[in-house]
């Protein structure tokens, strides 16, 4: 048997067994509304919807924000590619087959998603299935009225969805570290107070990357040493701003400090799910759009991580969070003179200082929404809410700080995003503007090189498809569209 034959064998058996639940679900949810549909003119974006859904789960289980970023990306590639297979209009992410005949892209959106969710929160079973007969329900755009490419659909998201799964199932993010504890040189990172853990989510540090070539390819440069005016300047702000006990920062300083302390996606998400509703974005660029953010931050937070390990094993490189430089006051400079009481207003999280993991993801996702809404004018006006009820992601609101925040323009909600860093005395200024450029360079580079628009003639011959080297045949998709070069598409 052929590799080929075998990969549409086994996906008529999948198709086969999902044909089934899928005419279940029509027949008892068509004609129902919604409850998450987006407003576009009496239109349902799947994509918002499910990244929508993501979120609930993400707060659910409680999950940090590096590995939110991560589920983010698997969804939002499986979303993407499934419906991109459907008419190659866009280079894909990882998925470079054909889709059957007479399949429904937006229900391959719907079971993309569905398949991720369940898999990776299956005791969240019950919502993904309510969630997912909502959507089918909300379907309108059936091709031949009985309902089969709703059920092709499905099944193809379902496909997809597998594949994309089991691509990242060997990325490292399982692996286990021995304890990473930094150093005691005068600049080098080690655990903090309170809890003096070593560092968290090391596997991150080494993962294999969703599209950029190596978590080197776009690692910043070494920070900025003890002996600069940069140094001396980062910190006596973050000193002064950023105490418990401070008499400098606003109420509204305070209140920015704590909003954005939480999982940065929930965030962007939320920001892009508005700005596509408010400029009437159709499916294809929203799904674009979330899947270029998710997969731009996946893989930030990665080159992030990496950075943040490597440099905390230099004793040369400053890595210090401001609650040690501060309390010791080590570096010999009469200009930062030690605080030994010295307390952020935000607990400090267990990793080393730079590179800064929030900021590097605000400067990804700002680039993204701004290459696709703009940003000249601010007139990309929205609004943000933290989160009711908070889980272990996102800890409850103090008193007096608002559970909403209003922006007219994208760059406003990034600076604000990147300033509670410092107001919560967890980086420096200048930390926190390279990770933000690291951010930016990632996001640029992810929309050059995917789900850009191609030209029809990639894939010419064997009947459209391409050639996929798995040897076990579990996994039909391996991504070698991602490594093609501009050649092969133009």
């Amino acid at each position: 048997m052929t590799r080929k034959t075998a990969w549409l064998l086994s996906n008529l058996v999948l198709s086969v067994m999902l044909l089934l639940s899928a005419r279940s679900v029509q027949a008892q949810t068509f004609g129902q509304a919604s409850p998450t549909a987006t407003d576009h003119g009496q239109r349902v974006d799947e994509t918002l919807d499910w990244n929508a859904h993501l979120i609930d789960g993400l707060f659910t289980a409680g999950t940090t924000p590096p590995p939110a970023l991560r589920i983010a990306a698997i969804m939002n590639i499986a979303m993407f590619d499934a419906a991109n297979a459907v008419t190659h209009r866009s280079r894909p992410f990882h998925f470079d087959l054909d889709a059957p005949p007479g399949t429904s892209r937006r229900a391959a959106r719907i079971g993309a998603a569905y398949t991720v969710l369940s898999t990776i929160f299956p005791t969240q079973q019950a919502k993904w299935d309510a969630a997912k007969a909502a959507s089918v329900a909300a379907l309108s755009d059936d091709e031949d009225g009985t309902g089969q490419s709703t059920v092709n659909g499905l099944a193809w998201g379902t496909t997809v969805a597998l594949d994309v799964l089991a691509w990242r199932a060997t990325d490292g993010f399982t692996r286990s570290f021995a304890p990473f504890t930094g150093g005691t040189a005068i600049g080098q990172w080690r655990p903090t107070p309170p809890a003096f853990q070593p560092m968290v989510l090391m596997q991150f540090a080494f993962m294999a990357p969703f599209v950029v070539t190596s978590l080197d390819q776009f690692l910043p440069g070494k920070p900025r040493g003890l002996n600069t005016d940069t140094w001396v300047s980062d910190y006596n702000e973050v000193k002064q701003i950023a105490s418990t006990t401070s008499t400098t920062r606003t109420a509204d300083q305070t209140s920015i400090g704590w909003f954005w302390a939480g999982v940065g996606w929930a965030h962007w998400s939320e920001a892009a799910h508005a700005l596509a509703v408010a400029n009437h974005s159709g499916r294809e660029t929203t799904s674009r759009l979330f899947a270029q953010m998710a997969t731009a931050g996946a893989d930030t937070i990665e080159t992030t991580w990496h950075g943040k390990r490597l440099y905390a094993e230099d004793p040369m490189a400053v890595t210090w969070r401001p609650i040690t430089a501060i309390r010791l006051g080590g570096d010999g400079n009469p200009a930062t003179p030690a605080d030994p009481a010295w307390t952020p207003y935000i607990p400090t999280q267990p990793h080393p200082e730079y590179v800064a993991a929030h900021p590097s993801f605000n400067g990804c996702a700002a680039a993204v929404l701004q290459a696709y809404y703009g940003d000249d004018d601010n007139s990309q006006s929205f609004e943000l809410s933290y989160p009711v009820a908070p889980s272990t992601a996102f800890g409850a609101l103090p008193p007096g700080v608002t559970p909403t925040r209003s922006f007219t323009g994208i760059a406003q909600a990034e600076q604000e995003a990147n300033d509670a860093r410092v107001f919560g005395g967890l980086h420096y200024r200048s930390s926190v503007n390279v990770a933000d450029g690291e951010g930016r360079t990632i996001a640029a580079y992810v929309m050059a090189n995917f789900g850009t628009p191609i030209h029809r003639n990639y894939r010419e011959g064997d009947g459209g498809h391409g050639d996929h080297n798995h040897g076990n045949g579990d996994c039909f998709g391996d991504g070698e569209s991602a490594a093609a070069t501009t050649e092969d598409w133009w």
